[in-house]
């Protein structure tokens, strides 16, 4: 009888434990889970090129092929994976480019790529005329590349040519460009005088609006000294 009384409270003892390791077991897995559920996935900034080196070589040579629609579909593509050889291909193709519609696509597409942050400064020497402050967009340092192309392109023998590159001029909305809009304003085309015009008026637009948001910043910037003064 004693064995038997013995053999049970053994089983019943065992039961109990093997019941507390399950427990600490299901813990642990759970703990576990709850952390691999916590933990932060990766976050992908940009996207790599879908391509590799050779891949995007051959692409580059699509940008030279016979059919115009082809050759502007690489471009595009080159652009969107920021291939280095890109604008170099694209200022290539507007160059040479027997296409038309092509080249206006081209000079469409580098105005948004070389898009440049103009500041005001302020200008101690005359406070109603700030210093003007053009800077690299942070995309990348092409901008300049960019710029002189297009100015070129001012003085291109098409004026649809001449015209698309006023308009983009415009749109990138540097300053300094003012001289070279400035000499399209002697073209023996009607159209092209014409947008040189619009594109001056734009870009006084953008400075007189540069200059407003400046002068605000600045009163608003006394505004606040002089209510510290007062405090």
């Amino acid at each position: 009888m004693k064995y038997v009384v013995m053999v049970v409270v053994l089983g019943v003892a065992g039961y109990f434990v093997w019941q507390q390791q399950q427990q600490i077991k299901a813990k642990a897995t759970a703990s576990a889970t709850a952390k691999a559920v916590a933990a932060p996935l990766p976050i992908v900034v940009e996207p790599g090129p879908l391509v590799n080196a050779e891949g995007q070589a051959r692409i580059i040579k699509s940008a030279t092929d016979q059919n115009p629609e082809v050759r502007w579909q690489a471009i595009v593509l080159l652009d969107k994976m920021k291939v280095p050889q890109a604008y170099d291909v694209m200022f290539d193709r507007l160059q040479h480019d027997q296409d038309t519609d092509l080249r206006i696509k081209i000079i469409g597409l580098l105005s948004q790529r070389g898009a440049t942050r103009t500041t005001l400064q302020p200008n101690p020497n005359d406070p109603l005329n700030p210093t003007t402050v053009t800077e690299a967009a942070p995309r990348d340092r092409r901008e300049a590349d960019i710029t002189k192309n297009l100015v070129g392109m001012v003085r291109d023998f098409l004026p649809e040519i001449r015209i698309a590159a006023l308009q983009s001029l415009d749109t990138l909305g540097d300053y300094a460009v003012a001289p070279s809009v400035m000499d399209a304003l002697r073209d023996p085309d009607e159209r092209v005088r014409l947008q040189a015009l619009k594109t001056l008026n734009s870009l006084q637009e953008k400075r007189a609006a540069a200059i407003e948001a400046e002068r605000k910043r600045q009163e608003e910037l006394r505004r606040q000294a002089a209510a510290q003064k007062s405090q």
